[in-house]
């Protein structure tokens, strides 16, 4: 956080180092669900803490909350964007109506389940941080304070969710299970091109996303997305 000097000078500055890590096995970025809390595979992460500095006391008392909140970096941007475009639309918003990680100061903020407390080891679910993300600071999840389910978001409101229902038409048992779960989210939520998805069309309703080596050819029938077939390119 900045503020301006009252004289007008150079803007105060802060310095924190991380209280500890997240220890997950999303790695990249498309492992991690979008919206984990509605994620019906739902994938266990820890928060580990410093060692030997007190933490062990610090969490006392915390294992009765049920959610807590996480301050955390997000340390793979190297840049901000005052204007970004969400995976949910086609036109760009201003960065601070977004939850996007293009930020003025990669500061995130998200709420997980808190599943036990063990020394210094939350572990978590509900998450979508990448492994090895610093951890700023914990807070509980406080219900009456930090819920407000009747607020608005005018430019979501506006845009509604799709929901498609995802059809595999090809039986293929060598599609790694994190790469069929990748499509259906990704697919069920969006499945025509956009910057944040690598999706080209080949044909009339018919297209092809891209993940890795794998490429999923699909048609798009109304409100289904019929998978049609799965290839792998061998790297060479």
């Amino acid at each position: 956080m900045n503020n301006d000097h009252p004289e007008g000078g150079e803007p105060q500055t802060w310095t924190f180092r991380p209280i500890g890590h997240v220890r997950t096995s999303h790695v990249r970025r498309y492992d991690a669900p979008r919206q984990p809390n509605r994620d019906e595979h739902r994938v266990s992460a820890v928060v580990e803490l410093r060692p030997h500095e007190n933490f062990e006391q610090a969490v006392q008392d915390l294992s009765g909350c049920e959610r807590i909140w996480l301050v955390t970096v997000f340390d793979r941007i190297q840049n901000w964007k005052p204007l970004v475009l969400p995976p949910r639309g086609r036109r760009k918003r201003g960065v601070l109506a977004t939850r996007s990680p293009h930020r003025p100061n990669p500061i995130g903020l998200t709420c997980v389940r808190l599943l036990r407390v063990d020394g210094r080891m939350l572990h978590i679910e509900d998450t979508d941080l990448l492994d090895g993300t610093p951890v700023l600071d914990v807070k509980p999840y406080l219900a009456y304070a930090d819920a407000f389910p009747q607020s608005r978001i005018a430019w979501v409101d506006d845009n509604p969710e799709p929901n498609h229902r995802v059809i595999w038409d090809c039986v293929d048992a060598s599609i790694p299970p994190d790469e069929r779960l990748y499509v259906e989210r990704t697919l069920s939520v969006d499945p025509l091109p956009h910057p944040y998805r690598r999706i080209r069309c080949v044909g009339p309703h018919h297209y092809v996303l891209s993940l890795r080596h794998a490429r999923f050819r699909y048609r798009i029938d109304g409100d289904s997305v019929v998978i049609l077939d799965y290839t792998v390119d061998l790297p060479e």
